[in-house]
């Protein structure tokens, strides 16, 4: 695929959907498009420029295989286990009368909604206010809606899902009460603004699809999100090679905190 080709697609994508591609490694950027565009029977960028345009169905087929909308309920149990016992007694006890949390590139919700099934349980009861984002209004509509197949509660604990969803024609709904403590919202983890400073920043498997600059962008850009003692939580297969460097220390495996 030409470099020329490339830089075409990223601006019909960008026109579209609103992915910003640059930021993207190319080598897995060039893979992961030469799939997706023989799953729509072409292998021309230009005729795939217009499939996009054309066609909702590969439209819809790009951005399900390209933003990564896969997540799950309690993904990574062992890790909030360390949320639920180390990070939220020691960010509790700091904060101000609300703790608040960003749950940036949120997907469709199941991860916001796990942390606030976590806050509703923990034993020091504290008002709290999640504002959870993406940059993918499909993904975000679903979030929103809070109505999940069977597939996402693998990792679930059974009492939770008993708790706090509801079954509704063969799927799973989130109870009210909570989707109330949450606001979905599109955003740019690189670009757009970030009017509040949070005491948790949860950003788990988004930045390991980055550029190295473009990760330097958005762990600076968290880093200055959080307030004084907030943490960072990153993902499982993420890592901050120098984190002093954004202000973070390293405390728990994918967990640092704002110096």
């Amino acid at each position: 695929m030409e470099k020329e080709d490339i830089r075409y697609l990223r601006e019909v994508v960008l026109r579209k959907t609103g992915i910003d591609l640059s930021f993207y490694k190319e080598t897995q950027l060039q893979r992961r498009l030469q799939f997706i565009m023989l799953r729509a029977g072409t292998q021309d960028v230009k005729e795939y420029a217009l499939l996009l345009d054309k066609d909702p169905r590969v439209l819809e087929d790009f951005k399900n295989r390209f933003a990564i909308n896969v997540s799950e309920f309690f993904r990574n149990p062992e890790r909030f286990e360390d949320l639920q016992a180390k990070v939220l007694p020691e960010i509790a006890a700091t904060s101000g009368p609300i703790l608040k949390i960003w749950s940036a590139g949120c997907s469709v919700g199941s991860e916001p909604y796990s942390i606030a099934i976590v806050l509703e349980e923990f034993e020091r009861k504290k008002l709290y206010h999640i504002w959870a984002t993406d940059i993918d209004e499909d993904a975000l509509s679903q979030a929103r809606e809070g109505v999940y197949s069977e597939a996402y509660f693998h990792s679930i604990p059974p009492e939770y899902l008993d708790k706090y969803f509801v079954r509704q024609n063969g799927n799973f709904a989130v109870v009210s009460h909570l989707k109330r403590r949450i606001v979905f919202a599109k955003h740019d983890l690189l670009r757009d603004e970030i009017k509040e400073t949070f005491d948790l920043v949860v950003c788990r498997n988004v930045v390991i699809y980055f550029e190295e600059e473009a990760k330097k962008i958005a762990f600076a850009r968290m880093s200055q999100a959080l307030k004084k003692g907030g943490y960072l939580w990153i993902g499982s297969t993420e890592r901050i090679p120098d984190p002093s460097s954004f202000g973070l220390r390293y405390v728990l495996p994918f967990f640092y905190r704002k110096e």
